[in-house]
């Protein structure tokens, strides 16, 4: 499938494991990116010689290209498609700053290293606090000491501190953390791990794949309506 876009959060080379394993290497997979349409799947599908329902016995991911450093290293082989399109959903829809907070994140020794820690990203954004275009002591002395509001004394009385100083004092203090992108801290928030509902209380979602099942159902209904000949009325 053709990269027709930047802004994917990883893809991945999917392949038909039968068809592998059957000595077909050159024609087995394809490249399926992230997060993907209803109709990127399908025709991901329909490439690898596969019906749409099969499941991850049937078809294995043998490579990913991520643009979040660090995930590439921990997406699973075997998974079943619907799981990843939710991942890299859940990643897409963060907003701009919460995305290139992750990004910093991963820059640092704070950085998420399991499968996870990034399917849960989106509900504990908030565990890390991050501090854009800081990426120094003496810029994260000014930010505190004009910005942020937390020092409160007259500006005159400011300029007699000396910022890299004070910035390093609270970097040492907060066990703060630069990056290229800037400074990262943890917010003191829990972090709040996925806790499966009781299979009662569980919100019955649609995934991507009953869309389309429904979709070729109602194309069959409405191929047969039109192809089923009218019924003649008796002779009299």
């Amino acid at each position: 499938m053709l990269d027709n876009s930047s802004d994917y959060i990883f893809k991945a080379y999917i392949v038909n494991a039968f068809a592998y394993d059957s000595g077909e290497r050159e024609n087995a997979g394809t490249w399926l990116y992230f997060p993907p349409t209803a109709e990127d799947i399908n025709a991901a599908f329909e490439e690898i010689a596969l019906p749409l329902s099969s499941e991850p016995d049937k078809y294995f991911f043998d490579d990913y290209v991520a643009n979040i450093p660090g995930l590439r290293k921990v997406l699973p082989m075997y998974e079943h498609v619907d799981e990843l399109a939710a991942l890299s959903q859940g990643l897409a829809d963060l907003p701009r700053h919460e995305q290139e907070k992750l990004l910093a994140v991963q820059d640092t020794p704070m950085r998420l290293t399991e499968y996870a820690q990034f399917r849960e990203y989106p509900q504990n954004a908030d565990y890390f606090c991050f501090l854009p275009q800081v990426t120094d002591d003496k810029s994260l002395g000014l930010y505190y000491l004009h910005d942020s509001g937390m020092v409160d004394m007259p500006e005159e009385w400011k300029d007699g501190i000396e910022p890299e100083t004070f910035g390093r004092h609270i970097r040492e203090q907060e066990q703060g953390v630069f990056s290229d992108r800037g400074y990262v801290v943890l917010s003191g928030d829990e972090w709040e791990q996925e806790r499966p509902l009781p299979k009662q209380d569980r919100e019955q979602k649609p995934s991507v794949k009953d869309f389309l099942k429904q979709a070729k159902k109602e194309c069959a209904a409405r191929d047969t309506e039109i192809t089923r000949p009218a019924k003649h009325e008796p002779e009299r």
